[in-house]
């Protein structure tokens, strides 16, 4: 017969113990590294703060795309403006000489005008002397004939 034999180092299967668990150790914390000091540099000295100048809109757009048209139209504004500026000054001494010879002309006709005014003044005396001398002539001869 066959003997079957039980050894005893063997476990149960219904009785099943679970081997320990092995401790799970935690990595110690790491203490926080001191600090170092850092060399502090000396603080730079630098000119007083000046004020922002406050810079035109032709400047803020000086280097955009928005400069080209910008620079052209600045530029031909200056030329309008120069140009006015010189086509004043020219009328301005057109004005001058026209002035000098109108006042030249003024004095010259002023002395025509008196001239003229003179021999007017005796022509009108004289039409009037013979105009008188006709009418007398007229009432001397109406009232003869009356």
């Amino acid at each position: 017969m066959t003997e079957t034999t039980v050894s005893t180092t063997a476990a149960p299967a219904a009785v099943k113990k679970e081997a320990p668990k092995a401790e799970v150790k935690k990595a110690p914390a790491k203490k926080a590294a001191p600090k170092k000091a850092t060399a502090r540099k000396a603080p730079v000295k630098t000119a007083p703060a000046r004020k922002a100048e406050k810079k035109s809109v032709f400047e803020l757009f000086e280097d955009s795309v928005v400069a080209v048209p910008l620079k052209a139209a600045n530029k031909t504004f200056m030329a309008s403006l120069g140009l006015l500026s010189y086509v004043q000054d020219e009328l301005d001494k057109q004005y001058r000489e026209f002035d000098k010879k109108f006042t030249k002309y003024a004095k010259d006709g002023e002395k025509v005008f008196d001239k003229f005014e003179d021999r007017v003044e005796g022509f009108r005396q004289d039409v009037e002397k013979k105009v008188d001398e006709a009418r007398d002539r007229v009432r001397h001869t109406f009232n003869k004939a009356a």
